[in-house]
């Protein structure tokens, strides 16, 4: 029973799970700052690290998923899938939230030649948020 409570805290509060604060994340643009003025460059850039952070992002959701399918196995009746199908509707929803929270700061810089940066950094950031989370989800026994 206290491994399903603390199941359950996770699942709704990830963020405690990480000792109260994140951990400083690494600067995934470096790369892309030095390309300078090279306008289409650094685009490409930007793009080149959002499709490796997704690939992370879809990793971490398969283990997490794996997880919880044993999690589901192991701790409830076998009919009963909720935690992965939980997992796969929480996926959605963020992916959603994502979308439109990325939208703000597009918006903010009125469309100008760095807006598709500032809205791939946005994306960036949530997702190694959401990896963050999902990874807490793939500890779970």
């Amino acid at each position: 029973m206290p491994k399903i409570v603390v199941f359950w805290i996770l699942l709704l509060i990830p963020s405690i799970t990480m000792s109260g604060e994140l951990a400083p994340k690494p600067d995934r643009f470096h790369e892309c700052r030095t390309l300078g003025d090279a306008v289409n460059e650094v685009r490409e850039c930007f793009f080149a690290v959002g499709e490796t952070v997704e690939r992370e992002m879809v990793d971490a959701y398969l283990g997490a998923r794996n997880a919880l399918e044993a999690f589901d196995h192991e701790h409830a009746l076998k009919s009963d899938h909720f935690t992965s199908t939980l997992l796969q509707e929480t996926q959605i929803a963020f992916e959603q939230y994502r979308k439109l929270h990325c939208q703000f700061p597009e918006r903010v810089s009125l469309g100008g030649t760095g807006a598709i940066n500032v809205t791939l950094a946005c994306r960036v950031d949530l997702t190694l948020l959401r990896i963050l989370h999902l990874r807490e989800y793939a500890s779970i026994k």
